[in-house]
Order: structure tokens, then sequence, then C-alpha cells
């Protein structure tokens, strides 16, 4: 998992630590080619048919109901089409120029399902903002690897916090390992060529983690008259889209909490935050939360619970903002 990497990255923190502003010039742009060596969805690509099944990467989760597929017909960044389909929700979206059409199963896309969608494409889809971060990150280089991570405050006035983000390129290929962020990330292998450009026929996600394979990677070749086509079909009339938003705004929306009983501790830190990604639909329930993140983790489990026990208004927009 993402984050049990980091962690375990920080402990060997010692090892090697290239403080200066060239090298982390040069390896910007060594991320920025690793990057758009593995994008699928770019302007010159090659069209392509691509199929993934997804499934717990760890027995332990098998019950997580994280399983599904994902289908992409991919003509050019402005004529596609991506099915995708778990336990509890089936999607099939199609862009046609200005025309984005959806038919949906479900009310809630889950986050975990429509993050694996893209990595599979794009493995890091705010290419732009993490280029501008590396000008800035801590590099350290362990073993085979060189890793490179940065912190974006968050929080607020009462209650500081940071996010954490984070690149890995392999050494010896100059191709990823992993890269996260808030709202992206995944950890790549088994890269394949295809027409030039190296992909990841592996991509792990999330947490509980979600191991996607690719079964199917070939040339999108000639499609069914209309295939792409919008018109006429009977799609929802208010798509789903996901929002990505600051700690910020969203405890704007947060309904009056209990206040928490937290347990005694005997050793580690007794200050601190409990820190979790979660996923608010638009009716302000929560629907996901990512791995709990603590300075003594004595209390993870009881943040787990005051997290999960959050309510919220429901969130309406007059703008869309997206990442």
């Amino acid at each position: 998992m993402l984050m049990q990497r980091q962690l375990w990255i920080a402990s060997l923190a010692a090892m090697t630590v290239w403080p200066t502003m060239g090298h982390a010039e040069n390896l910007s742009k060594d991320i920025k080619k690793a990057v758009e060596r593995s994008t699928l969805d770019q302007p010159t690509a090659k069209a392509f048919h691509l199929r993934a099944l997804l499934a717990p990467s760890f027995e332990r989760d098998k019950e997580s109901g994280r399983t599904g597929e994902v289908e992409i017909w991919w003509a050019s960044p402005n004529q596609w089409k991506r099915e995708v389909r778990s336990p509890e929700f089936h999607q099939i979206e199609i862009v046609d120029g200005a025309h984005n059409w959806q038919k949906n199963e479900g009310d809630y896309f889950p986050q975990w399902l429509q993050q694996t969608a893209i990595e599979l494409i794009r493995p890091a889809p705010p290419l732009n903002e993490v280029l501008e971060q590396t000008k800035r990150a801590e590099i350290r280089r362990i073993g085979p690897m060189t890793h490179l991570s940065w912190i974006i405050p968050s929080g607020t006035a009462e209650v500081h916090n940071i996010v954490r983000e984070s690149v890995a390129l392999q050494n010896t290929t100059g191709l990823l390992l992993y890269a996260g962020g808030l709202g992206w990330g995944a950890e790549f292998k088994d890269y394949a060529d295809f027409h030039g450009r190296m992909v990841a026929r592996t991509v792990n996600v999330g947490s509980p983690q979600v191991t996607a394979k690719i079964t199917t990677l070939e040339d999108l070749g000639a499609m069914p008259v209309g295939f792409f086509d919008t018109t006429g079909k009977d799609g929802d009339s208010q798509p789903l889209q996901t929002v990505l938003i600051d700690e910020v705004t969203l405890r704007k929306n947060l309904l009056p909490i209990e206040p928490v009983s937290w347990p005694p501790l005997q050793d580690g830190s007794l200050e601190g935050n409990v820190t979790g990604r979660i996923v608010v639909d638009r009716a302000g329930n929560l629907r996901e939360i990512e791995t709990i993140v603590s300075e003594n983790s004595g209390v993870n489990e009881t943040g787990k619970h005051a997290i999960t026990a959050m309510r919220f208004k429901p969130l309406l927009w007059t703008e869309r903002r997206f990442r």
C-alpha cells in the first residue's frame, strides 16, 4: 500500500539525500518523461482498446467488495468510451467532441474504482502540479530507486494538517514505481511496450488495496458505425462528477459532532492529529475512508470511528472545480 511504502522509506531517510536545486530540476524532467512514456491517452498516442480485471490485493480484504472490471475504447482525447463495473456500481461513459454522455446504475461512483480506471491510462493525472512540487521536493536514493516527497499545508487555523505526496522512479529504467497525492496515485508493475509507450500491466490502488491487471491492450481497429455517438441515447440527465476539495472547505459543511473520548495512552506522542482521506457524496454522507494516520497508532481505531460518525450538509456547487 502506498502509505505503508512511504512510511518505510521515511524510516530509511538517512541513506542518501540530494538537496541541490539543480538535481531537483533534472529529476523533474525525468518524472515528466516517465509519466509521458506511460500515459496512454495523449493526443499523439495510438488508439487503443484496454480491459482490466480488479480484485483485492490481499486475502484479508477479500470481503471488501472491491472487485470489478474496466474497459476503455479510446480513439482520441475527444472521442472515447469507458465502461466500469463493480458489485454495487456500473457506468458507461461516452465522450464525443463536446458531448459527454453517461448511464449509471447506482448513485455513487466509488472513488477507488474511479481512481483505478484513471491510473490504468494516466499514472499522474495532475502532472503539472507534480512537476512544480518536485522542484522543492526532498530527494532520497534508496537502493535501486529515487524517491521524491513533499508536503502541502492543509487543515485550519485551529487544526494544522498536511497532505503528503510523493513520486518514485526506478533508477535503471527511469519508469515510475509509484506516485500519489490527494485523490490520485498508484503503484506500477509489469511494464510492457505498446507502440513505444511503456505501460504497467499491474496497477495497485488505494486502501484496502486493489490490484488491476490488464488482460487486453490492443489497437482499437475499426469500430461499428455510431459506436461513439451520443445522439438519441437514453442517458442520465445529471451526470456523476467527482470534485476534489480542500479540508477547510469541507469543514464548513461539517455538522456538529460529539466530543471524542480518546483512549488512555502509555507510550508515544500524547498530542497531534489523526488524519484520513475521505469521500463524501452529494447528500453529505461519508462513503469511503482511506488509511488512518496519526502521531500515535494507539488512537487510530478511535479516530477512525470518530471520522466514520461525521456527517455533512449536502454539497452544492455553483461552479465546477476539478483537478
